[in-house]
C-alpha cells in the first residue's frame, strides 16, 4: 500500500416534416447501433472474465466498463468480489493502482524515474515519485535518503516532510514523527499545510480558537480543500450543522482526489444528518480513490448497507403495490431481483423456470448464483433437458453455474460432465466443477476432485485442491 493512498495519512416527437422524421430515424438506427456495439463489448469482458478468473485484468476491465456507463453499483459488487474473494491483496493493490491511480511501482518505472532524476537532479515531483515506489514496496531504506535530499532542497514542500513522518510512525517511531511535523509547522506556518498543522494542535488545548485561525487560511488560500474540510469539522463539534455541511460539499469540491475528506463528508451525511442518498455518493467516491478507504469503519461496509437498505425499501413498496414478484425479477437494482429470488424460492411455482433460468446469465454475480440456488433446490427432472443445454451454453458462466445444479441432482452420474469442464480453458469452468464436486458430489465427488489434482497448472487451482485434500477449506 502507497503511503500517499492510505486514507489513515491524508486526510454515478412531432412531426415537423419528413425530413425531420427520417433524421430522427436515423439517429435511432445509430442508437441502436451504439447499444448493440455496447452488448458485444460486454460479452467479449464477460467471456474473458470467465477465461482469465484469477488473472486481475479482466476484472478491472468490467469494472472500467461499469465505471464508463456511470453504473458505479455494479462496478463496487464486481470490485469488490474481486478484492475479498478471488485476487491476493498485494496483487489487488498494485492492479489497482496502475489501473486507476496511474501508479506504476514495477521495475521498469523505477528505472525510468531514475533516469529522469538523472537528468533533473532537482526535481521535486521525481524526487518524490521515485521515494512513493520505494515505500509502496516498504524498502524505506531506499525511500529515506530520497526524502530527506527533498526535504533538504524544498523544505517548503510538506510532502518529504509528511512521508518521512509517516514511515517513522510506520517504524513506531511516533514522537519523532510528531517533532518532524511540529517543526514544519513552526517554520512554515502560512503555508496551507501550516495552518491545518496549527488547527490540529491548537484544538488540543484551545478549541475555541481554531475556527478564526482556518478561517484566516481561508482566507489565503480560498481554494484549498483539507483546510475547508477542517472548517467543516469544527463547525460540526459547534453544532453549526447547516455551515458544517455547506463546507463538507465545498472540501469535497476542492479536494477530488482526497480519500479522507470523501470517506468523512459521506459519514457526515450517514452519520450526522441520516441521509444515505447523499452519503453514498461520497462514500462511492472514497471507494473508487481507495478500496482500503476508512473513516470509523471502512467504506466498503457503509456502501454495501446503504444499497441492501435502499433495495431492501424499494422492495417492499412495490410488494405493497402488489407488483408480481416475475416482474421485479427484471428490475433495473441487482439487489432488488436477489430479494425477488429470495422470495420466489420460497414460493416456487414451476413457471418459475424459465425467468429464473435467464438470470444465470446476468450481469451481477450475487443475482446469478441466487438463482443458481433457486433452481438447484426447486426443480425436478422437467428441468434436465434444459439442464443439459446450460451445461452447453455459449455463455461460460451459466456452463459453470450449471454444474452445482447438475452434481446436485445427478451425483455420481454428472461425473463425467465435469471432467469435460475440468478439461477446459476457462478457469472459471475449472473452478466451479472442482466447486460443485466438493460442495454438492459427497464424498465420491470429493475425490473425484482430487482425481483432477495431477493435471491442474493453475497454481490458485492447485492451491484450493491441496486444500480441499487437507479438509482445511471449502470453495
Amino acid at each position: 500500500m502507497r503511503l500517499t493512498s492510505n486514507p489513515k495519512t491524508i486526510g454515478m416527437i412531432s412531426r415537423f416534416s419528413t425530413s425531420l422524421f427520417l433524421l430522427l430515424l436515423l439517429i435511432g438506427v445509430s442508437g441502436n447501433g451504439r447499444n448493440s456495439q455496447a452488448q458485444s463489448e460486454l460479452v467479449q469482458l464477460q467471456n474473458d472474465f470467465a477465461i482469465r478468473y484469477f488473472e486481475p485484468e479482466p476484472h478491472m476491465a468490467l469494472v472500467k466498463y461499469y465505471l464508463s456507463r456511470g453504473n458505479r453499483q455494479e462496478a463496487f459488487f464486481v470490485l469488490e468480489t474481486a478484492r475479498r474473494g478471488i485476487l491476493e491483496e498485494a496483487v489487488f493493490d498494485r492492479v489497482f493502482q496502475v489501473t486507476f491511480e496511474g501508479f506504476d511501482n514495477s521495475k521498469a518505472a523505477e528505472e525510468k524515474l531514475l533516469s529522469q532524476l538523472s537528468q533533473e537532479p532537482n526535481s521535486a515531483d521525481f524526487q518524490f515519485r521515485l521515494a512513493d515506489i520505494y515505500i509502496s514496496r516498504s524498502d524505506y531504506e531506499k525511500a529515506n535518503p530520497i526524502l530527506i535530499r527533498g526535504q533538504k532542497e524544498h523544505p517548503e514542500d510538506y510532502r518529504f516532510t509528511a512521508g518521512l513522518a509517516g514511515i517513522l510512525r510506520i517504524q513506531g517511531k511516533t514522537a519523532e514523527a510528531d517533532r518532524l511535523v511540529d517543526d514544519y509547522a513552526r517554520k512554515y506556518p502560512d503555508s496551507a499545510e501550516g495552518y491545518v498543522l496549527r488547527a490540529d494542535t491548537l484544538h488540543k488545548t484551545e478549541p475555541r480558537k481554531v475556527k478564526p485561525l482556518l478561517e484566516q487560511g481561508l482566507a489565503k488560500y480560498p481554494n484549498d480543500g483539507d483546510l475547508m474540510f477542517r472548517l467543516a469539522a469544527t463547525l460540526q463539534e459547534t453544532g453549526d450543522l447547516d455551515k458544517a455541511e455547506a463546507a463538507f460539499v465545498k472540501a469535497a469540491t476542492l479536494a477530488p482526489k482526497s480519500v479522507g475528506v470523501h470517506a468523512w463528508v459521506g459519514r457526515f451525511f450517514f452519520k450526522v444528518r441520516k441521509d444515505n442518498e447523499r452519503a453514498l455518493p461520497y462514500y462511492l467516491n472514497a471507494y473508487f480513490l481507495s478500496p482500503h478507504a476508512y473513516e470509523t469503519e471502512y467504506v466498503e461496509s457503509r456502501i454495501r448497507n446503504i444499497y441492501f437498505t435502499q433495495a431492501q425499501v424499494n422492495f417492499q413498496n412495490q410488494i405493497k403495490a402488489k407488483k408480481p414478484l416475475i416482474d421485479l425479477l427484471s428490475d433495473p437494482n441487482p439487489q432488488i431481483v436477489a430479494l425477488a429470488l429470495e422470495q420466489i424460492g420460497n414460493e416456487w411455482k414451476p413457471t418459475y423456470v424459465d425467468p429464473v433460468s435467464a438470470l444465470m446469465g446476468h450481469e451481477d454475480q450475487g443475482v446469478r448464483w441466487g438463482a443458481t440456488q433457486v433452481l438447484k433446490k426447486n426443480v425436478d427432472s422437467s428441468f434436465d433437458p434444459k439442464l443439459r443445454a446450460l451445461l452447453k451454453d455459449n455463455d461460460l458462466r451459466k456452463r459453470g453455474l450449471a454444474a452445482y445444479i447438475a452434481v446436485y441432482r445427478w451425483k455420481s452420474a454428472s461425473f463425467g460432465l465435469m471432467d469435460e469442464l475440468l478439461a477446459e480453458s476457462a478457469q472459471l469452468l475449472r473452478y466451479d466443477a472442482l466447486s460443485a464436486l466438493t460442495l454438492e458430489g459427497g464424498p465420491a465427488g470429493k475425490q473425484r476432485a482430487l482425481a483432477h489434482a495431477d493435471r491442474e497448472k493453475h497454481p490458485k487451482l492447485k492451491q484450493l485442491l491441496e486444500s480441499i485434500r487437507q479438509g482445511k477449506t471449502e470453495p
